[in-house]
């Protein structure tokens, strides 16, 4: 549920009704690729509990800490450096 959480706040919807709308107009696929069950989806009230419970030290380290794992360790672009 964080994880879509974060996923609509990227995509630009910043209240807890509007992340409950994007969450619910996910299609069934998305839903499920998020962890989501398509047939049971969390209500504005969860979301915002959720959200609401969470550290927000805690989640931005972790975030960092996972889009860290992210960056590739090799230069993806060895020839641009050379002249």
């Amino acid at each position: 549920m964080v994880t879509a959480a974060v996923c609509a706040v990227i995509a630009g919807y910043r209240s807890y009704t509007a992340i409950g709308e994007w969450v619910a107009d996910l299609p069934a696929e998305t839903a499920a690729a998020l962890g989501i069950d398509a047939g049971r989806r969390p209500s504005e009230t969860m979301i915002r509990r959720l959200l609401q419970a969470l550290d927000p030290d805690r989640l931005t380290a972790v975030i960092g800490a996972w889009l860290a794992t992210q960056m590739p360790t090799q230069d993806p672009w060895p020839l641009a450096h050379r002249e």
